[in-house]
């Protein structure tokens, strides 16, 4: 009776293992349905950061590093090389340095620059399933703490793929294409020419208030591992600041310089610049109180120049 009880049991767990098992294989064999989004760069991105020899200035952040930083400017001006690595703020920050794990190389220069939901472990990881998609060397460069979260929203991801897949078919554009036709230059910035779409002058759901609560322990502990693996790899790692619409913050420059202190102070890694120097005028932004105008980003890529002088990177 025992051994037909456990032969029975073994039977159910393997036919209710089958149904999700099967699910996933098949909405993994779709074609990619997001390589053509902010998202979707990643995969791209990696290759870029895989096939650069040498030392490189590597941009680490959200969306806000593509639309703010000119990757051909900065890289006229090192000497080196420039890619932009950000594409959403919402993979956070423990993914992009895991992208970096094992990839850097001797005399590279690491800028990042987070926008505030990143220090905050903003983390969506329905948006992270956008990312890694179909890439199986996406998948391995995923973090081990993000495995549980990122089981439990395949369900909502693979519903936005199908979603897409039945409305719109299979994308008819090879992924470079589709990463091209966005926007993306050879180094992964954006280098569309972009004025400003925003009425309000701001984007009125992504208000910014600041407490000592801002800043994420998980964060602090993420990027002090880092800095400390990349130096053994010989890179240099810097800190910096995002730019972020003036009308959308509702606290203090004191509450602002508090954060930048709570920030220099746990981190103990170099910052370029000031932290006050993100608030730029509503005129400078283009789609998100985080993207900036073309305008807007020669203004942040010469400021970031500055201050990269100021502390000796170049």
């Amino acid at each position: 009776m025992k051994k037909l009880f456990f032969l029975k049991l073994i039977c159910f767990l393997m036919a209710v293992l089958l149904i999700p098992v099967g699910y996933f294989v098949y909405v993994q064999r779709l074609p990619a349905m997001f390589r053509g989004s902010l998202m979707g760069s990643v995969a791209i991105k990696q290759e870029i950061l895989q096939q650069t020899q040498g030392p490189r200035i590597l941009l680490v952040g959200g969306s806000s590093v593509p639309y703010s930083i000119e990757c051909e400017t900065l890289s006229q001006e090192a000497g080196i090389p420039c890619i932009s690595l950000g594409a959403t703020a919402y993979l956070g920050l423990e993914y992009y340095f895991s992208l970096l794990d094992g990839e850097l190389h001797q005399g590279d220069i690491v800028i990042i620059a987070p926008e505030f939901a990143m220090w905050q472990n903003n983390v969506s990881y329905s948006t992270t399933w956008m990312a890694v998609e179909n890439s199986p060397s996406l998948l391995a460069k995923l973090p081990l703490s993000y495995i549980p979260n990122m089981i439990s929203n395949y369900y909502s991801y693979s519903q936005k793929k199908l979603d897409l897949f039945h409305t719109q078919g299979a994308p008819t554009q090879t992924p470079l294409e589709q990463y091209t036709a966005f926007g993306f230059g050879k180094w992964g910035d954006i280098i569309i020419p972009r004025e400003t779409l925003l009425e309000s002058g701001y984007d009125k759901n992504n208000i910014l208030s600041l407490d000592s609560s801002s800043l994420s322990p998980d964060v602090v502990k993420s990027v002090r591992n880092f800095a400390h693996k990349a130096e053994k790899a010989g890179a240099s790692v810097y800190l910096t600041w995002a730019p972020f619409d003036s009308l959308a913050y509702t606290g203090t420059i004191e509450e602002m310089e508090a954060f930048e202190k709570q920030v220099k102070t746990q981190l103990d890694i170099p910052y370029l610049g000031k932290l006050t120097d993100c608030l730029l005028p509503p005129e400078l932004f283009y789609d998100s109180n985080n993207h900036l105008t073309s305008e807007g980003a020669s203004l942040r890529t010469k400021l970031l120049i500055r201050d990269c002088y100021a502390m000796g990177v170049f």
